[in-house]
């Protein structure tokens, strides 16, 4: 059975951060949370239809990596507290009940935690009835992965058998002293696929300034029921199993060749791709090249797209779309840094600040900023119209009372 995809939504920033302003989305993808003030994500998925209760287990165990090494400048080295963490089951065919359940967690002689996953709603189940579920599952995953940075390995086992599961993915945001504070994560979630090109448009609070130190911007997608005949990440030859998405970023084409079973095997019940822990932000070398041609490149669903966005720019745009409709994009996550005000003029009037309204920067008479970008000032600290009351009350009583000494 061929299977190709349609996706398309994702993610916005906004002050210093990431938001999901409730226009800034489209199709069955849509915004989760946002996380913001010096945070990371680690991504994994694992196959479906078979489950352990002990790791590690090849391929069988989601993988929780705190260090971030493969999208941060430099890896994380300090303790990390679980912000939040979520448990995605994606199913194929059968029934669609408003829940699925999973085990997570455990070993041969501990059990682990019952999880109640939600169907989301929206969804664009496709033909073969693709469907999305989700658990919040942050306390657990905090008391496995709380304290020093490292990788965790967590079993994890579907229970339910219709729908069958056709992967597991665990999606987690940290925070650590080793982060920037600037850094934000934003995460949506769902299930879109179908024929049509769809253009997403996030609006930017600030402008985009690339000079800050580290700027990165990364981007991972997760993708069920995509085959493309060979395992790994290299970009599928045979027409037979020409199931590709295309991605562009600001108009201009990052990839044509995003799905297949990466983080599972090619069979049913194992067709998911995450891109995340153990991927590489480097983005495919032809970015043009399909599943099915004659071309040669790879694609892990893991992007660095800094490269895509341009000094100023005041929105980023995701546009994407495959020729079949029997594939789901489930997840999309957009972490990137941006400008905060750090040094010596903070926080509002000097160079290093994003100010970005128009009494900014502030370099005329009404300096120190006094317009309705600045915030008022301190409780205590009279403003000038009242320095000027005072002083003309004090030289009021100066003179009355030299007038009644001459008395």
């Amino acid at each position: 059975m061929r299977r190709n995809i349609v996706l398309g939504a994702l993610l916005s920033v906004l002050f210093g951060g990431l938001a999901l302003p409730g226009t800034g989305f489209a199709g069955p993808l849509q915004p989760n949370a946002t996380y913001t003030g010096g945070v990371a994500f680690s991504a994994d998925a694992v196959r479906g239809d078979i489950g352990t209760i002990t790791c590690p287990a090849a391929g069988l165990c989601l993988r929780v990596d705190t260090t971030a090494s493969n999208i941060l400048p430099s890896p994380n080295t300090l303790p990390v507290t679980v912000r939040a963490a979520f448990l995605y089951n994606v199913t194929i065919f059968g029934a669609s009940p408003l829940s699925t359940q999973a085990i997570l967690g455990g070993d041969a002689f501990h059990p682990g935690s019952l999880v109640t996953l939600s169907l989301l709603s929206g969804t664009d189940p496709t033909p073969v009835n693709l469907q999305t579920y989700r658990a919040d599952v942050t306390s657990i995953v905090a008391a496995l992965v709380n304290g020093a940075p490292g990788v965790t390995q967590i079993p994890v086992t579907a229970l339910t058998l219709s729908p069958g599961s056709d992967g597991l993915a665990l999606v987690v945001v940290f925070a650590s002293a080793g982060l920037d504070p600037s850094q934000s994560v934003a995460i949506l979630d769902g299930g879109q696929a179908g024929p049509a090109v769809q253009t997403t448009a996030f609006n930017l609070a600030n402008p985009i300034d690339k000079n800050i130190p580290n700027f990165n911007a990364v981007l991972s997608l997760g993708i069920q029921f995509s085959d493309q005949e060979g395992l790994g990440h290299t970009c599928g030859q045979n027409p037979a199993f020409a199931q590709f998405s295309t991605v562009d970023v600001n108009g201009a084409r990052l990839a044509s060749c995003a799905g297949n079973a990466d983080d599972g095997a090619l069979m049913s019940g194992a067709l998911i791709t995450v891109g995340g822990v153990g991927d590489s932000t480097a983005n495919p070398s032809d970015p043009f090249c399909r599943a099915g041609d004659s071309c040669s490149t790879t694609d892990d669903e893991l992007y660095g797209i800094a490269g895509f966005l341009k000094q100023g720019d005041t929105q980023v745009r995701i546009t994407t779309a495959t020729p079949s409709t029997d594939d789901s994009i489930f997840l999309a996550i957009l972490q990137r840094n941006a400008a905060t005000c750090t040094g010596p003029d903070c926080p509002w009037t000097g160079p290093n600040c994003p100010c970005t309204g128009p009494d900014c920067p502030c370099t005329g008479p009404n300096c120190p900023c006094t317009g309705p970008d600045c915030p008022p000032p301190p409780p205590g600290i009279p403003g000038p119209a009242t320095l000027i009351l005072l002083g003309a009350g004090l030289l009021a009583l100066i003179a009355g009372s030299r007038l009644f000494r001459r008395r």
